[in-house]
């Protein structure tokens, strides 16, 4: 299975250019430890927050989607970057809720809910999340879960027709809205999102 990251990227070469980067992990950042449980079997304690990329133009944070793939510190990719818009499904829920939360997300349990709605919103993709049912589910403080919750539905949202707000994440409109871009692997099964500069 593909790894995927969804990555709010600092370096706007990165996200403008489309052209493949190398990105290595560095290490976990804010967030909290979390138990996950995999379609009704497998049962985790995993860490659930942004964790920190660095490439040749600096260092970003992202936060994970694909909890099946877990990543080790000093892993490189190398990343080719598509629209996620394009990709559509689950992925483009995920990237919307990255586009309009990522920011939001200051405190280890609001990145751990940004974590968690990401999650869901890639293996399950309801209109409202349960995180006690469904491919993913999750034991969390009721902080965690209510940040989730609160990410999740605001990323399914609709967009407020004309409107743009660059301190949540991005535009809202069809016409300016930054499409979140993903990041896909083209060795050693890795993927990363964010919405372009």
């Amino acid at each position: 299975m593909t790894q995927i990251w969804l990555i709010l990227v600092a370096a706007a070469h990165i996200a403008a250019a489309w052209q493949p980067f190398d990105a290595q992990f560095v290490r976990s950042g804010m967030g909290r430890e979390v138990t996950i449980c995999l379609d009704g079997q497998k049962v985790e304690r995993t860490f659930a927050g942004k964790m920190g990329f660095r490439d040749v133009s600096g260092t970003w944070w992202s936060v994970c989607a694909d909890v099946r793939s877990p990543v080790s510190h000093g892993h490189i990719s190398t990343m080719q970057p598509a629209n996620s818009l394009k990709l559509g499904g689950n992925i483009a829920k995920a990237g919307s809720i990255v586009a309009r939360c990522f920011k939001d997300a200051q405190t280890a349990d609001q990145c751990a809910g940004l974590q968690v709605a990401v999650w869901k919103a890639i293996e399950d993709g309801p209109d409202v999340p349960d995180f006690n049912s469904g491919r993913f589910q999750v034991r969390a403080s009721s902080a965690i879960i209510g940040y989730a919750q609160q990410y999740y539905l605001s990323g399914m949202s609709p967009p407020q027709s004309g409107t743009s707000s660059p301190q949540s994440g991005g535009a809202t409109t069809a016409t300016s809205m930054l499409a979140p871009a993903i990041f896909l692997a083209t060795q050693s099964g890795q993927s990363q999102m964010a919405p372009p500069p």
